[in-house]
């Protein structure tokens, strides 16, 4: 038997997590850590409270991922920002300006350069549209279509230069989002140890605060290497077992390192997502027992307790 140890993390709580995955573990004996997003239980297309319940009857473990799921990492300007102005332009698609998730208008955002933070509430995010772009857009910014923006609630007090400044959530966002997620499960009857990061995003303040809630933390970054033994909890790093992102012959190599090395890899996945066949996850575990690895969680693996 190898020293190494294998964790499966499948993010969002998906139904197909209990639906067309859990068969095909429970066939293998093998349990699995789930993401769990606090707001999504019960939703359409996710887990019910009862159904994760059965799956932590059976050893599975609940991660935290987030109360709703946010983007906690900055975000720079795409053009500098007037004082009055109450509609910053970004560099990022990570606004997702189309989606319903990642930025949430009523929570708090800080637009800051390091000497001068400014609070603000978003009232909506979307593109910039034909009309805005090309030239001086409506706040006085030159921007191309489709770039993202954010709107506030109030205008800027003063103003920001695009190549100083950031748009990051507040510390209350962070806070909310990583204590409410720990809490919200608590709630239920759960007991998370581990974090996940929504969007595998974050920086330094929201690196501390899931250090000050959790033993570990999934996806402290995310590369295609295991974790090699004596590594910290808080500093563990994953990548995806989705047909997109590894081959089979890649998924043996990592594997092969785990068998030779020790330590622990994780390997992440969606359910819901057609990229996550049930095959593939059958394919995984077998080529870890065939190696000799354990099968197991991301909390026994490291042996957290929680905080």
């Amino acid at each position: 038997m190898s020293d190494g140890r294998l964790a499966l993390t499948f993010d969002d709580g998906y139904a197909t997590d209990y639906d067309e995955i859990y068969p095909v573990l429970d066939d293998r004996d093998a349990p699995a850590s789930l993401a769990i997003v606090a707001d999504w239980l019960g939703e359409e297309g996710h887990l019910s409270v009862d159904r994760l319940r059965e799956l932590v009857d059976e050893g599975w473990e609940v991660v935290a991922h987030g109360r709703k799921h946010r983007y906690m990492q900055a975000h720079g300007l795409a053009a500098d920002a007037d004082a009055g102005d109450e509609r910053l332009v970004l560099d990022s698609d990570h606004v997702f300006p189309d989606a319903d998730h990642g930025l949430y208008p009523e929570d708090t955002f800080e637009v800051t350069d390091g000497d001068r933070t400014e609070t603000v509430t978003l009232a909506e995010k979307g593109r910039v549209e034909g009309d805005d772009a090309g030239g001086d857009d409506e706040e006085g910014a030159s921007v191309d279509p489709g770039t993202p923006f954010v709107r506030f609630e109030a205008p800027l007090g003063s103003g920001f230069d695009a190549a100083e400044a950031v748009f990051r959530p507040s510390r209350e966002q962070i806070r909310d989002e990583i204590e409410g997620s720990k809490r919200d499960l608590q709630e239920l009857g759960f007991e998370p140890t581990t974090f996940a990061l929504p969007y595998d995003a974050a920086d330094a303040r929201v690196w501390r605060v899931v250090t000050e809630h959790f033993g570990a933390l999934a996806d402290a970054a995310v590369r295609s290497l295991p974790n090699p033994p004596g590594q910290s909890p808080l500093d563990l790093q994953r990548y995806y077992l989705e047909t997109d992102a590894m081959r089979m012959v890649e998924i043996e190599t990592y594997l092969d390192s785990v068998a030779e090395r020790g330590g622990l890899g994780i390997l992440a996945g969606h359910t819901d997502w057609e990229t996550v066949p049930p095959g593939r996850v059958a394919a995984v575990v077998d080529a870890a027992r065939e190696r000799g690895i354990e099968v197991t969680t991301v909390r026994e693996a490291v042996g957290t307790a929680s905080n």
